[in-house]
């Protein structure tokens, strides 16, 4: 995509918007070094335009980049929410300690997401038609070429229009086993690091010539507990009504979503909630509904699993209908926010 630099960008249609990417009118940039004092300096907020790096920069040769992903959207009534970014601002910080990268203050990333979402609120959708996707980064830029970590970063962010991942009429997901893990054991599994996508990718867009939506990993010790998919966590909803999702671990991303889920359907829904290892066998033969959640899918009910040679198909989804109608309304503010998950954007 190339970037306009001259012309305010255009606003998209609505009604044909699609989850990908739409320039939008600014971005954030804010530079870090851990021998200066104070170690980040104050920031900016600039066109949306290409920016300047160092060929040598470390993100290029060692992969030293963290990333997050939150949505902000308009209510009927024109106020513009965003979605427990709080949680992203502390997930931020736990992912640069995980990589050993200078963390970014979680009230300084709080303060620069509203900010650029306040400045881009032209490209905000109408109710109802969408939400602006926020797309935080930090990465290493200092230019260097021996084998450590580095001591200067950026932090850059930018935001988009987007529409629903899946169409309305989408029945769920496809997946397909994979017997082997998505991170390594001992590893950055729990941090949302850019090379775990990297390495996992290939592998999702193999199954999508094969007909799936996505991969189901496996621990990679055994090789025989559920983990998550390229970008979601999981959840199986038993047949004695037992809702169970992997417990997290360093294999496992702490995701908002299914922070979130995980409350709604104890608190909301009645439900028995138990985090535990999640066998593959267990999902194939005491499991009636399985589904998935994540900032992107929401929460996403998956109608088809393969392992091995065997495909399992699973009934037709209640609790995953339930929690999705429960979180999509506290999202879009149509009902009370008692979990205190909503911050207002001040226009």
């Amino acid at each position: 995509m190339a970037l306009m630099t001259t012309d305010a960008p255009a606003l998209p249609d609505w009604d044909k918007l699609s989850f990908s990417l739409t320039q939008t009118d600014t971005i954030f940039e804010c530079f870090g070094d851990l021998d200066s004092d104070p170690q980040w300096d104050e920031g900016a907020f600039k066109p949306f335009e290409n920016v300047s790096i160092s060929p040598a920069a470390t993100i290029f040769s060692y992969g030293l980049s963290i990333f997050e992903g939150l949505k902000a959207e308009r209510t009927e009534d024109g106020k513009i929410l965003l979605f427990r970014v709080d949680r992203n601002a502390w997930r931020f910080g736990h992912s640069a300690t995980q990589l050993r990268m200078l963390n970014f203050p979680e009230k300084r990333f709080i303060t620069a997401v509203t900010e650029l979402v306040r400045r881009n609120e032209r490209f905000i959708p109408p109710a109802g038609k969408g939400t602006l996707y926020v797309r935080p980064t930090l990465f290493a830029d200092e230019p260097q070429l021996g084998l450590r970590t580095a001591r200067r970063y950026r932090v850059l962010m930018y935001a988009s229009p987007v529409g629903a991942y899946f169409s309305s009429a989408d029945a769920g997901v496809r997946l397909r086993v994979l017997e082997q893990g998505r991170v390594a054991p001992g590893g950055t599994g729990s941090a949302k690091a850019a090379g775990n996508y990297a390495g996992s990718l290939n592998r999702r867009e193999q199954m999508h010539v094969e007909g799936f939506d996505d991969v189901l990993f496996l621990d990679a010790r055994d090789a025989q507990f559920a983990t998550e998919t390229t970008g979601s966590n999981v959840f199986a909803k038993l047949k004695n009504g037992i809702l169970v999702t992997p417990k997290l671990n360093d294999q496992i991303l702490p995701g908002i979503t299914r922070e979130s889920v995980i409350q709604l359907a104890k608190e909301q829904l009645g439900l028995t909630v138990e985090e535990r290892p999640l066998r593959i066998e267990e999902i194939l033969g005491d499991v009636s509904e399985l589904f998935c959640t994540g900032t992107a899918w929401t929460v996403r009910p998956v109608r088809e699993l393969q392992y091995r040679d065997e495909i399992t198909k699973f009934d037709a989804p209640d609790v995953a209908v339930q929690l999705l109608q429960s979180l999509r309304a506290i999202q879009s503010g149509e009902a009370p926010d008692r979990f205190e998950w909503i911050r207002e954007v001040a226009l």
